[in-house]
């Protein structure tokens, strides 16, 4: 299969900033609250196409686990990989393939990475001595993500608006709003 150099690049960017957007969070303090790289990722699953924003799911999180220990590799730069690529792949799929609204993209797309990041918990469960409540863990994965959920709802939106207004300004759309 042929990947246009344009989604290389665009995931590219994205996969970097998705490694770098969490250095500054967790700088302050705010990394694992706001989820800093569910964002360029979310954003890069709008704009390329669907096997590039799986592989910037898979990728960034071990990227930034082996340069800058952020996630630890084990296991949460592993279980990371399934969320984030859960993110990028429902955002494009809602977006582009069944032409949903934005937002309604967003979200489906952080109501699937949450599904995903509850079974993830609840399969870890045993492993770790923990009793196994699917009910319990998902609950936990949407409380403990709130403040980021509550970012991509509010900055993805704005981001790709932003990214739409600055290519139309030159002509050349990267991302297009058809609604």
């Amino acid at each position: 299969m042929k990947y246009s150099a344009r989604d290389i690049a665009i995931g590219g960017l994205f996969g970097a900033l998705g490694v770098a957007l969490p250095i500054l969070f967790h700088a302050v303090g705010l990394g694992k609250m706001f989820l800093p790289m569910h964002l360029p990722v979310l954003v890069c699953g709008f704009l390329v196409s669907l096997p590039v924003a799986f592989a910037v799911g898979v990728v960034t999180p071990m990227v930034s686990s082996v340069l800058t220990g952020m996630p630890p590799l084990v296991p949460t730069a592993f279980l990371m990989t399934l969320e984030l690529a859960t993110l990028a792949v429902t955002a494009g799929v809602c977006y582009r393939t069944l032409r949903l609204p934005v937002i309604v993209s967003v979200f489906l797309a952080v109501v699937a990475t949450r599904i995903v990041g509850g079974l993830e918990l609840f399969a870890l469960a045993p492993l770790m001595g923990l009793k196994s409540n699917l009910v319990v863990y998902l609950t936990l994965s949407v409380i403990l993500s709130l403040p980021g959920i509550i970012l991509q709802f509010l900055a993805a939106p704005l981001a790709l608006a932003a990214i739409n207004r600055a290519a139309a300004s030159k002509e050349t759309l990267v991302y297009k709003e058809t609604r």
